[in-house]
This record gives C-alpha cells, structure tokens and sequence, in this order.
C-alpha cells in the first residue's frame, strides 16, 4: 500500500510538472506568434528553393506540437478549458501558418514576374500516406515521454523535426496563393493525419504513465 501512494504521488507530480510546462503554450503568446511566423518563413522559402536542410532548419523554430501535446492531455483529464484552449492555439498556429506562406509565395511571384515551379519538397507534402501517420504516431509517443522526462527533454526538437508540422501547412498557403486546390486539399490531409498521429501517440504515452488512473484515484480518496 505504501509503494502504491508512494507511486501515485509521483504521478500526481509529474502529471503537475507536464501541466506546467505545457501551459505556456496552449495560452498564444506573441512569441507563440512570432515563432510561428518565423518558422514558417523559414520552411516554405525551403520548399520553394527545394532544400532540405533549410526545411529542417524552419523545424526546429515551430513551437506547434506543443499545444498538440496539450490537446491530448486535456483529452485524458476530461478538461474542456484546456481541451478548447488548446485547439484554439492548433487553429490559429495552423491559420497563421498557411497565411504566412500564402503572402511570401505571392511576394515571390510577384518579384519573379511569374510562378514558380512545384518543386519535390513542395510535392512530397502533398502525397499523405499511412507511413506519415505512423511517423506522426511513434512522434508523439517520444514527444510526450520527453516533456514528462527532464532526462530526455533536449531530444524533442529531433522529434518536432521528425513529425514535419509547420511543411504542410506552409505548401497550404502555397496552393491558396496560385490557386491549386489538389495542392491545398492534399497538404491539409496530411496535416491532420500528422495532427491525429501525434494525438494518439501522446496519449498513449500519457495513459502508459498513469495519468488518467491518477484522477481515478484522486476521486475515490
């Protein structure tokens, strides 16, 4: 009896420290804004230059998976505010985020005095497939066992690298911009197959921990 208590204490601590950590994100800031807004600056010149390492780089400025991780959190509490609260900062990081890549793409155009052309980067975000669900998936399973472990805490930019949020977001504005709905339509499918793999994997990872049965036991005492 006493390992147990001793055990739901912990989790009770760790459940407090995630919340913590993870409120600072499902609230918009203006750095929540401006991280935004620079990574997807950043992601959607890289597609438009067909570079790899430039889309990378945008990666790991994005703070987007964060709120996702809130989202799931939310879910596993039964937490409306947070649930509500972290949706709305999915919906307006992803709406500035198409809106951003939307406005460059036509500045290009404009100073290039014609469209660009599709390049691969920007093409292989509009081909969604099972394997991106299943990265998206093992992504969030990571995801969420980092921001719940110190120890592991400095790997989650690898892991926001690996899940590729803010891309398909950024092809979003690309297809808006030169009126390409199969671009568009495509891209938004893959958003919402990364959206709903790193929802499921982080509450996989928040559930194994004993995050839900904490309440449980909370309640019953």
């Amino acid at each position: 009896m006493q390992l147990f208590k001793r055990f739901t204490s912990h989790t009770i601590r760790l459940r407090e420290q995630t919340n913590k950590r993870l409120e600072a994100y499902i609230h918009p800031t203006l750095s929540f804004f401006l991280l935004i807004t620079l990574s997807t600056a950043i992601v959607v010149l890289g597609l438009l230059l067909n570079n790899t390492a430039i889309v990378i780089g945008g990666m790991v400025v994005a703070p987007l998976i964060t709120p996702i991780f809130g989202f799931s959190l939310g879910l596993i509490l039964l937490k409306i505010k947070r649930i509500f609260s972290s949706l709305m900062a999915i919906f307006l990081g992803g709406t500035l985020a198409v809106l951003v890549s939307a406005i460059i793409s036509k500045l290009i155009i404009i100073m290039e005095g014609q469209n660009f052309t599709l390049t691969n980067e920007i093409i292989a975000r509009a081909e969604p497939n099972l394997l991106f669900f299943l990265v998206a998936l093992f992504s969030g399973v990571a995801g969420a066992y980092a921001y719940t472990n110190k120890n592991v805490a400095e790997h989650i930019t690898g892991i926001a690298i690996s899940v590729a949020i803010i891309p398909p977001l950024a092809v979003m504005g690309v297809g808006l911009t030169i009126f390409n709905w199969n671009l568009f339509e495509q891209s938004f499918f893959l958003f919402l197959l990364n959206l709903a793999g790193i929802t499921f994997g982080s509450v996989i990872t928040f559930v194994s921990m004993g995050f839900g049965r904490d309440i449980e036991v909370t309640a019953k005492e």
